[in-house]
């Protein structure tokens, strides 16, 4: 299906880019906060979408919305909120969100700010037209329950994610196709693994809307780094963008995962800044 003519990156402002980055992030969190395992909300001017795991990159606050008169009852609400889930997490401050120094408020109440993702964009007419396979590197699109498992597994070694990861994306539609079929409509995402000598080694997927495609959840197992997997399966997806009519793809990245994006093509347009909260070890 051909999408909706789009805007090139060169008709966009650094500060738009940045903004479709965060807006195609927050779209992921929306349909992943669908599943009855996860938790989205967007209450009082608190966005967030919550896992459970224990792993502060499945909880997160997406962005906020705050008047000056209530910001400190609304964090301190929030806050205890995840103190009764015992839970790690990552709050996001980004350009979406209000006020502009809500950092400050995170931080008079101990939670430093803990790093930046490097808001990330590339042109997909500037790009190698060829895709071909990076190094020996086969791609598949995900589809059925076993490749599912492939992914998740793969996603979760990258990551170093908690063992119950993996059994919880095979219960999120989002992370398994194969249980998509009572949804009314397809999700609007696409999932990629790379295989390598027979064996899964890289994980990614393209996630879109009708304006913005982004990639989310990308990673490479340690064992298989810097051969390829990670290339080919970013690769694969910038392809499938551009054949639906996307001019752009954006990412958020880790430190770590500039070096990768940028081979592929990808330029840093700005930052998402992030305050980690660690409630595993509160007191109720």
């Amino acid at each position: 299906m051909k999408a909706r003519k789009h805007k090139s990156l060169d008709e966009l402002s650094s500060e738009e880019v940045v903004r479709a980055c965060e807006e195609n992030y927050i779209l992921f969190w929306t349909y992943v906060g669908k599943s009855p395992n996860a938790e989205f909300s967007d209450d009082r001017g608190i966005m967030q979408c919550i896992t459970g795991l224990s792993q502060d990159v499945f909880n997160v606050v997406l962005k906020c919305n705050l008047e000056l008169e209530t910001i400190d009852s609304r964090i301190d609400d929030a806050i205890k909120y995840f103190r009764s889930r015992r839970i790690s997490l990552l709050w996001h401050t980004g350009l979406l969100s209000e006020p502009k120094d809500i950092g400050k408020y995170l931080e008079a109440r101990g939670f430093p700010h803990d790093y930046d993702l490097k808001a990330m964009a590339v042109d997909l007419d500037s790009i190698d037209d060829s895709f071909d396979s990076s190094e020996g590197v086969a791609v598949k699109s995900v589809i059925e329950y076993h490749e599912s498992k492939s992914w998740a597994e793969c996603l979760a070694s990258s990551w170093e994610s908690p063992i119950e990861t993996v059994p919880w994306m095979l219960n999120n539609a989002y992370f398994n196709p194969s249980i998509e079929k009572g949804i009314e409509k397809s999700l609007p995402r696409r999932m990629y693994l790379g295989v390598l000598e027979g064996k899964p080694v890289s994980a990614s997927m393209l996630v879109w809307n009708d304006e913005i495609a982004g990639l989310e959840m990308v990673g490479t197992i340690p064992s298989a780094r810097g051969m390829g997997g990670g290339t080919a399966i970013v690769k694969a997806a910038l392809s499938d963008a551009s054949s639906m009519g996307f001019k752009f793809v954006v990412v958020l990245s880790t430190i770590e995962g500039v070096k990768l994006y940028e081979k592929c093509g990808f330029k840093t347009y700005g930052k998402l800044p992030e305050y980690w909260m660690n409630f595993n070890n509160s007191q109720p």
